[in-house]
Formats: structure tokens, C-alpha cells, sequence
């Protein structure tokens, strides 16, 4: 195929693609809620809009229901749910905000720089030690830098685990059919180990196509334009990875994609569809990865988690495939992965402290948290002998009138009950995973892109033209990554690391 045929095919591929998940962490295990009712509500209840991301329409008035028996006698607010779906999600929220639409509590996942830079969130400045300070303890003064500016908070994050990284999903029949040698991917703790990773699966993707020529490699479920086999182990994006941190360089902020670690693991992309792994439609397709497996049509994908039981048993119930689930390298905790999702107030919100007592509940309440991920007890789950809930009888994923498979969403994720065919989840193991994970050095730094707005316009004309092609391995990176960098520089990339190492020079000197 011609260069300038694939480059209008790579254009037309990422201008199609949104952020649909993986903006979260997973369901952990029910506990009870300590929060006591209180004592002073009283009067009409104050009613507020909550926005959030919805994949699935469905009828809310049931759920909102649900909480209000909840949430008006114990803090004297009523919540109004407004779902909307991932596409136009953002655009939605600006518009609410601008036309004078009522919207109190919304969720952002992952844009939350974004709506930080653009002026739409309220600063939460004595509202969480007023009105939510048990969030405030839950989450702990770390994880909240990353929602924070200055001295104000702006978002409250989703309280979870902060651990997910890269992995694949291979269907375990081909790996008992042909012997795969999947016990020698390991967790890379360097970039060495995450190369020779890259090896292994070049083996076992050989292999596979050999036997099975018409099965393929498809494109991961939380990116429709990418493999993401170039998330370059141990490196904080820094929100919008046009200049980024590399591993083992905490001070000096970097043009990725001219590093040797993008080329590197590009060859491997190019390599990959050279040989006819990768879908034909990689770039194209809007179909997700497990919709491809369940047809029979992939033999694997990459996936973000951090538990492989839980991984592979949430595979197995969307594809109906057993799968192995191997992690590619240790995790890294970067702010993007802890703000990734969160909940701020809008800056247009004329019941800021009745937004904040609900979303105090949303972090510290059960009751709430699973109605929101799991809908009514006895209409879409019911409770099991094993201590797991699933579809009480005659409900499933096709007819369940509130399924939306988000449980990684809502507050405080480790309020989730556990759903059938999951491995509880060890709560207290999994915080202190975070605790002890590798930390960024720029934990905390959100870097405002206003001052280059102009730039990352014109950079990001030059990355959808290029990057899905190169991503998905149907440009030569030999030939195009040189072509690429020259367009970024024309666009301003050059100026725009320079603000963002300022930015963060500034950030690291406050923060000595």
C-alpha cells in the first residue's frame, strides 16, 4: 500500500476513536458503610444533577429511586441522574454548563486536565473538610495532589487500584494446543526485560499464525487505534504524552516518540503486521477486541489490569473463552493514573455543599456505590450462597435493563460487591499496592496547556495522520518515524516541551 493511501486510512482511523474505559480500577469486595445518618437534615431536599459516562441507555428512574430512599433521609439531597454516552460525552458536559443547564456532580474519565484548564470545575476549598472529610482520609493527601492545583482541590478520584498495567489476553486453548512458552513473559522491571517480552510474544504470535492463519491479532478493547505495546514501560505521559519523563530521568521532560524505546517497540508493531498477525482493519474497526474473540476471530489483545484471576475470569464472561492473562511489566504510578477518573463539582453548580455531601456518600457508602455499579438487588443482581452476587433468574447481560459493566467507575471501587466468577479481592493487599508501587517523580504535577493551545492544535492534525498507522504497524517506522518528527517540529512540539519542562520545573521547585 502506498504511503500517502495508508497515511489518509490512519487519519480517518484516529479521528474516529474516543476513550471508552479502562479509565479505572476493578470491583473489590463489599463493606459495610460506618457512616452514621445524620441527625440535622431537615426541610425539603436539595436536588442535584449528576452526569456521568454511560455505555448503555437504560432507564435511570429505578436507580434514582434507589439512592433517594438512601440519600434523602440520611443528607437531605435528592440526586437526578443524567447518563450520557461516551462519544459525546465532554461535548455534552460543555454544552450543559454553557447553556445554563442544571449540573452539579460530574465524572470525568480521562479528561480531567482538561476540564481543569478550561475553568469547569469548582475548587473544592473547605467543602471536603466541611462535608466529605472521610473521603478526604480514604483517599489520602498523595493521591489528591493529583486532582489538586495550588492549594485547591478540584476532583475527588476514583479510590482504587492504582496498579493496572499493559498485559495480554491469549486464548488458553491455543496455549495448551501448541505448548506456548507464556510462563517466560514476565513483569519488567526494566526496558530490557519489557524488549525481550516483546520477543516472546513475537514466538508465540508465530507460532499461532502458523497453525491458525486465519485467527489475528486485534486492536485492545480501551483504544480502537492502538496495540498500546508502545506504552514505554516506567514513563509518565504527563497528561498528553507530547513531552513526557523517560525511565530513569526524573528532571528533564523528552520528545517520546523520538526515542530509541518508541522505534524500538514500533519495529516490533511493523514486524507483527509484516507477517500477517495484526487484523487488516486495525485502524478502521469499531468493533471491540472481545467481541472479535467471542466470534472466534482474535487469538489475543492487550488489556490494562492488575489481578490476572480477575482478568482472565472478566474475559471468559464477555468472549466465553479461557484465557491467560500476563502482565508485561510492574506497574508505575503516574498522575494520569490516578486522575484518570474522578468526580469534580461544575463550576456552574449552584448546591456545591449538597454536591459534596453526595459524593462524600459515593466514596464512603456501599449501599450507594453498588446500586451505581450494579443496579437493585433482586431486579438486576441478587445475592449468592458464596458471598458473590449475579443476575437473579431469568436476567442476563442481553435483557438486564441496568448492566453497564462500570463497576471500576464509581467512587470508591473497593465498595463493590463481587460479582459470580470473580476472586474477591484482598482490599487491604491492594492499598498497599499502591503504596508500595514505583511512583512517578511528577506524582501530583498537572501541567495546563492553555499557552500552547495553538501548537497542540497543529500537533495534533500531524499525530492523527501519522500515529494509528505507525501504531498498528502499518507504517515502516524506519521510513515514517523521520517524516513524522520533522511534521511535529513544524507544528511546535519543540515549544511545547519547553512550557511543560518550565511548568514542571516550577512544580518540582515548589514541591522540594
Amino acid at each position: 500500500m502506498k504511503l500517502k493511501k495508508i497515511i489518509a486510512l490512519c487519519m480517518a482511523a484516529f479521528m474516529s476513536v474516543s476513550m471508552m474505559s479502562g479509565c479505572g480500577s476493578k470491583p473489590e469486595e463489599s463493606k459495610e458503610d460506618s457512616s452514621e445518618t445524620s441527625s440535622d437534615a431537615s426541610g425539603e431536599a436539595e436536588e442535584i444533577v449528576f452526569a456521568f459516562h454511560m455505555g448503555k441507555t437504560v432507564d435511570l428512574e429505578p436507580i434514582e429511586n434507589a439512592l433517594n430512599e438512601i440519600l434523602v433521609p440520611k443528607i437531605n439531597v435528592k440526586v437526578n441522574l443524567e447518563g450520557y454516552s461516551w462519544s459525546n460525552y465532554d461535548t455534552q458536559i460543555s454544552l450543559m454548563q454553557s447553556g445554563g443547564e442544571q449540573i452539579d456532580v460530574f465524572g470525568m474519565c480521562p479528561n480531567f486536565s482538561t476540564y481543569l484548564t478550561n475553568g469547569q470545575l469548582m475548587p473544592m476549598d473547605g467543602l471536603i473538610d466541611e462535608y466529605a472529610s472521610e473521603s478526604k482520609e480514604l483517599i489520602g493527601e498523595e493521591f489528591l495532589k493529583c486532582t489538586s492545583k495550588g492549594e485547591s482541590v478540584y476532583a475527588l478520584p476514583v479510590y482504587g487500584a492504582k496498579t493496572d498495567v499493559n498485559g495480554l489476553a491469549l486464548r488458553k486453548d491455543l496455549v495448551d494446543e501448541l505448548n506456548l512458552p507464556v510462563d517466560e513473559i514476565k513483569e519488567a522491571a526494566t526496558f530490557e526485560e519489557y524488549v525481550e517480552n516483546m520477543d516472546v510474544l513475537t514466538e508465540i504470535f508465530t507460532a499461532i499464525h502458523e497453525a491458525h492463519p486465519e485467527l489475528v491479532l486485534v486492536p485492545g478493547s480501551q483504544n480502537p487505534a492502538s496495540f498500546r505495546v508502545t506504552d514505554i514501560p516506567f514513563t509518565d505521559k504527563i497528561g498528553d504524552e507530547i513531552g513526557v519523563l523517560m525511565d530513569g530521568n526524573d528532571s528533564e521532560v523528552v520528545n517520546m516518540y523520538a526515542s530509541d524505546e518508541f522505534k524500538t517497540l514500533t519495529d516490533y508493531l511493523y514486524q507483527w503486521n509484516q507477517s500477517g498477525f495484526i487484523l487488516e482493519d486495525a485502524m478502521t474497526t469499531q468493533e471491540s477486541a472481545d467481541t472479535y474473540m467471542k466470534n472466534g476471530r482474535a487469538f489475543a489483545y492487550f488489556e490494562l489490569g492488575s489481578r490476572e484471576a480477575e482478568m482472565e475470569n472478566k474475559i471468559k464472561k464477555s468472549t466465553g473463552y479461557d484465557v491467560v492473562y500476563k502482565k508485561l511489566s510492574k506497574a508505575f504510578v503516574t498522575t494520569n493514573m490516578v486522575n484518570n477518573s474522578a468526580f469534580g463539582i461544575s463550576v456552574t453548580s449552584k448546591h456545591p455543599e449538597a454536591s459534596m455531601k453526595f459524593l462524600n456518600e459515593m466514596y464512603t457508602n456501599a449501599d450507594i456505590v453498588n446500586i451505581l455499579s450494579w443496579g437493585i438487588e433482586g431486579t438486576h443482581w441478587e445475592q449468592k450462597d458464596d458471598g458473590t452476587i449475579g443476575y437473579p433468574e431469568g436476567v442476563n447481560a442481553d435483557n438486564s435493563t441496568y448492566d453497564l459493566g462500570m463497576y471500576w467507575y464509581f467512587g470508591n471501587t473497593f465498595l463493590n460487591k463481587t460479582w459470580e466468577g470473580n476472586v474477591p479481592i484482598d482490599v487491604d493487599a491492594e492499598i498497599e499496592k499502591n503504596r508500595n508501587a514505583l511512583i512517578s517523580p511528577a506524582l501530583g504535577f498537572t501541567y495546563d496547556s492553555t499557552v500552547v493551545s495553538t501548537e497542540l492544535a497543529a500537533i495534533g492534525n500531524v499525530t492523527s495522520q501519522y500515529l494509528p498507522g505507525i501504531l498498528c504497524g502499518f507504517l515502516n517506522p524506519e521510513e515514517t518515524i523521520p517524516e513524522f518528527l520533522d511534521a511535529l517540529e513544524s507544528a511546535g512540539i519543540d515549544k511545547v516541551i519547553t512550557e511543560k519542562q518550565t511548568q514542571y520545573d516550577a512544580w518540582m521547585e515548589e514541591n522540594k
